[in-house]
């Protein structure tokens, strides 16, 4: 008898060390899982200087758009790896949306080049009118239609939507100049060694103010497209992030925090319907 008491004590011991173990598995597995969805909601946000919508101030990245897009990151419930936006020349920042995982792009315009390319969300605020500007004094330089301009040196900012559009009409690649940062086309256009340039008015008064650069020297010579402010995810982004990103951006536009923002920097623009 006193051996079948003990095979019994023996068993008793047995189960409960293989249901610690048990247990000690499950807490673990939760804890990987858990960990995972941690990691999965972890992004990469870059963006460039871009005045009023992006720019660093204080050592503190702010401007329109930038406050849109943390509102919105912040009701996703997403972190920022590493905890703040990386601020990159454009092109650094596009190669990144376009090759790596889990980034987010703003503000990047919406064109049917970049279609596919992204996953949007936005509009961020409506579109503003981009036009060729000319050196004041260059009365060579005529340009009435868009083949006109053609035949000139234009300086674009390197894999903007300032060659990309020029390309997809047709404008040759030798007579398109690419520079890392707008500001330097803006030096190049009053020093005559490009013959255009292509920006809006809000931040050719922004950048002329901010260089001391002569701003009635820049005349507006053409339209050429408005398209819509957003930012975007990467396509190898996972689509749960985007989507909880997209439906904490509509509740944020709901809110009435965007209308906030524009009001805060001035801007006589109203959020797109």
């Amino acid at each position: 008898m006193g051996y079948f008491y003990s095979n019994i004590s023996d068993s008793e011991s047995t189960l409960k060390s293989y249901c610690m173990i048990k247990r000690a598995g499950i807490m673990v597995a939760v804890l990987l899982i858990c960990f995972n969805i941690c990691s999965a909601q972890e992004i990469i946000v870059a963006t460039e200087i871009w005045e009023p919508y992006n720019f660093v101030k204080d050592g503190k990245v702010i401007g329109i758009s930038t406050e849109i897009v943390e509102y919105t990151i912040k009701q996703a419930g997403i972190a920022i790896k590493e905890g703040e936006i990386g601020v990159y020349p454009w092109a650094r920042a596009y190669k990144m949306a376009l090759e790596d995982e889990n980034v987010l792009i703003y503000t990047i315009l919406r064109t049917e080049e970049r279609e596919k390319l992204f996953k949007w969300i936005g509009p961020l605020i409506p579109p503003e009118k981009f036009y060729f500007y000319k050196h004041r004094t260059r009365s060579d330089v005529v340009v009435k239609t868009l083949d006109h301009a053609k035949k000139y040196r234009i300086g674009i900012l390197r894999d903007s939507i300032h060659g990309q559009f020029l390309t997809a009409h047709g404008f040759p690649k030798y007579s398109l100049d690419e520079v890392s940062e707008q500001v330097f086309n803006l030096k190049k256009l009053l020093a005559d060694r490009i013959d255009l340039i292509i920006d809006l008015e809000t931040t050719l008064k922004i950048r002329t103010q901010e260089q001391n650069l002569p701003l009635p020297e820049f005349e507006q010579v053409l339209f050429l497209f408005e398209h819509g402010y957003y930012m975007a995810f990467s396509q190898s982004t996972s689509e749960k992030i985007v989507e909880r990103t997209r439906s904490a951006f509509e509740e944020v536009k709901a809110s009435g925090v965007i209308q906030q923002i524009l009001k805060k920097y001035n801007n006589n623009l109203s959020i797109a319907q």
